[in-house]
């Protein structure tokens, strides 16, 4: 069976809802699709072997510690943003694209509740990457950063992230069911030269790194047999 472009799936959506739902249930999805492949690249790097951090920790340790708290911060920020209000204080204009925009272009009433129900749910769930979001990442709360009297910041388990995200897929796959008689497994998506990938290259450049330092044990050091490259 032939994937779909992005195009068609949106054209898709647009006939099976009506433009205005949808519109935005395309764009969500999108946006949900991006958020499980970020977490999944995370999960490969810092969330799967303990093995998998020594071999960054030896390769590039203050890179890679630079890259596990980006990541980190995006994936919150992206958590955030899906449950915000859908509209910002400061004026009618500040609209936001959010899961929660979907009841109000659901015209069918029994769905509408159910969507709202969800969205109540996945609020919940949510609330580590708002409070990440408001005292750490958008804005710095300065008992936080001088270590005073603020709460810390809460520590998120994976468990506690793949719950968040297990909260947009319900969301997302009660609409598309009535309209499109199937769901999406959004976590269950492939990856093509991603982390993994990385993860290989990464104790393959080790491994040959230590066959270099053995040989130049056994040679003369100015015959270096891996000049330095120019990459």
């Amino acid at each position: 069976m032939a994937e779909q472009t992005a195009a068609e799936a949106k054209e898709q959506y647009i006939k099976a809802m009506g433009d205005a739902l949808g519109v935005q249930y395309f764009q969500l999805w999108q946006e949900i699709a991006g958020l499980h492949i970020n977490w999944a690249e995370f999960l490969e790097l810092f969330g799967t072997k303990t093995s998998r951090i020594d071999l960054m920790n030896r390769s590039a340790g203050h890179f890679f510690r630079m890259v596990q708290d980006s990541l980190w911060e995006t994936i919150v920020l992206h958590i955030a943003r899906l449950t915000d209000p859908s509209q910002s204080p400061g004026g009618k204009d500040r609209l936001n694209l959010t899961l929660h925009n979907l009841p109000a272009l659901t015209p069918d009433a029994t769905l509408k509740d159910k969507v709202v129900a969800l969205g109540k749910v996945a609020t919940d769930s949510t609330a580590f990457a708002r409070d990440w979001r408001n005292r750490h990442i958008a804005h710095r709360d300065l008992d936080l950063a001088l270590g005073k009297t603020a709460k810390p910041l809460p520590a998120v388990p994976i468990a506690q992230v793949k719950e968040a995200l297990d909260s947009f897929e319900k969301i997302m796959n009660a609409v598309a069911l009535p309209y499109l008689n199937s769901t999406t497994s959004f976590k269950h998506g492939s990856i093509i030269h991603g982390a993994l990938e990385l993860i290989y290259l990464l104790d393959d450049g080790l491994t040959l790194q230590e066959e270099r330092r053995k040989k130049l044990l056994e040679t003369d050091y100015m015959t270096d047999p891996w000049p330095i490259r120019d990459l």
